[in-house]
């Protein structure tokens, strides 16, 4: 038998390598695209588990807020055509220096209400309005022309003829936004309901402040009930109705 040259035999085994060494390359390609697929499919469906996720939390939200709002409402009349933005009482060391919360506690909801300019502090778990004040906005005013009077300091009591509770205070708190130079001095239940709100003159030297009220509440100007306990160191009475 003849001897089998060197050069044949190295062609051979060459030939095998190349062989052996595409389908190596072939297989590692495979791999790496089955690989490239199953991350691209888990990132997908990761992204679409957040956007569901964040939905979910946008939903929980605003079902929260929803269910807060109700239950503030069930306590005092709140203002109505607006959203307010709630804020949670997280560090009230660090408020204790605002009289607005000096009776609140870490997890007091705060609810603003901007186009009323009034803010309401709530107690989630005793479920009782903490407090009631007013926010100031930044407002540019023209310059008045000429000199402005300033109106007479005028002393008001508010007493609620309604079943609506913390009305007294809610009305107190809009006087006092209108009328400046108004102050309230007392704030009481009525001792019977009223079918109308009306404002009494206590002592008839205050008619233009009495006038401004009556504007004010769409109200009418009337004696004071005999019903009714006259408070001091009042010049006029509110006694709010339906």
């Amino acid at each position: 038998m003849p001897p089998v040259k060197k050069d044949l035999i190295k062609t051979v085994k060459s030939t095998e390598l190349r062989g052996y060494s595409s389908q190596s390359l072939i297989i590692i390609i495979g791999l790496a695209l089955i690989l490239l697929a199953a991350v691209g499919t888990a990132i997908y469906f990761y992204m679409q588990y957040q956007r569901a996720q964040t939905e979910l939390t946008k939903t929980t939200q605003s079902n929260e807020q929803a269910a807060l709002i109700e239950e503030v409402g069930k306590l005092i009349v709140l203002p109505t055509n607006e959203q307010p933005t709630v804020a949670t009482v997280s560090d009230v060391n660090r408020l204790k220096n605002q009289s607005f919360f000096i009776h609140a506690r870490d997890g007091d909801k705060v609810l603003i209400y901007t186009k009323a300019q009034e803010a309401i502090l709530y107690d989630p778990l005793a479920n009782k309005i903490v407090e009631v004040g007013p926010i100031s906005l930044t407002q540019v005013t023209p310059t008045p022309k000429g000199p402005t009077p300033t109106p007479a300091p005028i002393r008001v009591a508010v007493y609620n003829g309604t079943p609506t509770g913390g009305l007294a205070t809610k009305i107190g708190l809009e006087i006092t936004q209108k009328m400046p130079q108004a102050t309230i001095v007392a704030k009481s239940d009525a001792k019977q309901n009223y079918s109308s709100t009306i404002v009494v003159d206590l002592t008839g030297k205050n008619q233009a402040a009495a006038d401004a009220l009556t504007e004010l509440l769409g109200a009418k100007l009337s004696s004071f009930p005999t019903t009714e306990i006259k408070p001091k160191n009042a010049d006029l009475v509110v006694i709010l109705g339906k």
